[in-house]
C-alpha cells in the first residue's frame, strides 16, 4: 500500500497553471495537504480567497535561477516535503531538472513534472514535419524526468497529468475571446480564430477541472504511481463552442477560418502576424497557430487508452455549455 502523501511543495505556484493548483490544494480538506508554496521573490502572490485555510500554507520566495540543488533540498526536507509539483512555464521550465534534483536529495516521494498539456510534432502540407520550440523545451523537461536517475532506482515515482487545451484561461484573450476584459473588443460580439477544419473536434479543458484531476491523483498515491494520465474536459469543434458561445452570451459570433497554406510561413516569420493577434496573448504568436493547425487537422485528442477520467469520478469536469452557462449567468463569472 503506497503511503498517503501530508506535505505537497508546489513550484511555480504564481503563474497561471500554479495558480489553479494551489486553489485545489488548498480546497481539499480531505485530506488538508500542508503546501510549501514556491514563487518569485518579487512575486504579489497571496491565497485567492479569504476563506483559504492560510495556516496550512507556507511561501517560499525563492529565485529558481540563482537556487543551489543544496539550497532547494534543505527548504524541502526541512518542510518533509512528501511530493514535489513542477507548474513552472516559459524559460524557467528549464530548471525543473534542478528542482528534482533536489526533489530527490531531500527524499521526496513522488515528482509531477510540468506537462499541463499535449505536445505535437506538425505535419503541414509539402512541408517537413514540425516542432515548435516551446514543445520542443516541454517534451526534452518532460523525458528528462521520467527517465531522472531516482525514478530508475525506485527512489522517487511519478506522476504526469497529460489535458489540453484551456478554454478558462483569464490571461489568455486570443485563446478564449469569451473572457476578454476590453469591452471595446467585444462590443460588437467575439470572434474566435481557427485554422483549418472548424468542425474538426478536439480535447478541451479548464484548468480547474485539471488541477481538481491532479488533487484527486494525489488523494490515491497507489492507483496514479508511475502513471502518465491523460484528462479532457469536452471533445468538441471550434464551429460547436461558437454555436454555444452565441447561445449563452447572446452576442454575435464570428468563426474565422483560416486556411493552412496562408499560415505555414508564419511560424517561419512570425512577424508577419496581425498586429491585433500579437497583443492578446503571453504566448508567441506562432504558438498560437501551431496549435490552431493540429486543432485543425482533428489530431488534437487522446484516445480512450489514453484518457483517465474514469479513474478518479470524484473530479467531475464541466463542459464547454456548462461553462459558458454559468460565465454568462447573471453576468457573473467562474473567475
Amino acid at each position: 500500500m503506497e503511503p498517503k502523501f501530508k506535505t505537497i511543495a508546489l513550484f511555480g505556484a504564481n503563474g497561471q497553471v500554479g495558480k489553479a493548483v494551489m486553489e485545489a490544494l488548498v480546497h481539499c480538506k480531505d485530506p488538508a495537504f500542508h503546501i510549501i508554496a514556491f514563487v518569485s521573490p518579487n512575486s504579489s502572490f497571496q491565497l485567492r480567497s479569504p476563506e483559504d485555510d492560510t495556516s496550512r500554507v507556507t511561501i517560499k520566495r525563492v529565485d529558481l535561477s540563482l537556487a543551489t540543488c543544496d539550497e532547494l533540498a534543505t527548504i524541502l526536507a526541512d518542510g518533509k516535503a512528501d511530493v514535489a509539483i513542477s507548474a513552472l512555464g516559459g524559460q524557467i521550465i528549464t530548471k525543473q531538472g534542478l528542482v528534482q534534483d533536489a526533489a530527490a536529495q531531500a527524499g521526496v516521494k513522488r515528482f509531477y513534472p510540468s506537462e499541463f498539456g499535449m505536445h505535437q510534432v506538425v505535419w503541414l502540407p509539402d512541408e517537413p514535419a514540425y516542432l515548435h520550440p516551446i514543445w520542443n523545451v516541454k517534451i526534452r523537461c518532460f523525458e528528462e524526468a521520467i527517465r531522472h536517475p531516482a525514478i530508475r532506482s525506485g527512489s522517487m515515482s511519478y506522476t504526469v497529468i497529460g489535458c489540453a487545451d484551456s478554454y478558462d484561461a483569464t490571461k489568455e484573450p486570443l485563446f478564449c475571446p469569451w473572457l476578454e476584459t476590453d469591452t471595446r473588443v467585444t462590443q460588437d460580439g467575439y470572434t474566435i480564430h481557427c485554422v483549418g477544419d472548424p468542425d474538426a473536434r478536439m480535447d478541451y479543458s479548464t484548468l480547474h477541472d485539471t488541477t481538481d484531476f491532479l488533487v484527486a491523483s494525489l488523494r490515491h498515491p497507489e492507483v496514479s504511481r508511475n502513471r502518465y494520465l491523460g484528462f479532457r474536459s469536452d471533445h468538441i469543434s471550434f464551429r460547436e463552442v461558437a454555436d454555444l458561445l452565441r447561445k449563452y452570451s447572446g452576442k454575435p459570433v464570428r468563426l474565422e477560418v483560416t486556411p493552412v497554406d496562408q499560415v505555414k510561413e508564419i511560424p517561419k516569420n512570425p512577424s508577419s502576424a496581425p498586429v491585433e493577434w500579437c497583443r492578446r496573448s503571453t504566448f508567441p504568436i506562432d504558438f498560437f497557430l501551431t496549435l490552431r493547425c493540429v486543432q485543425g487537422q482533428g489530431v488534437f485528442w487522446r484516445p480512450p487508452v489514453l484518457l483517465h477520467n474514469h479513474l478518479f469520478p470524484e473530479a467531475q469536469p464541466v463542459t464547454v455549455a456548462e461553462y459558458f452557462k454559468k460565465l454568462f449567468a447573471k453576468g457573473d463569472c467562474l473567475h
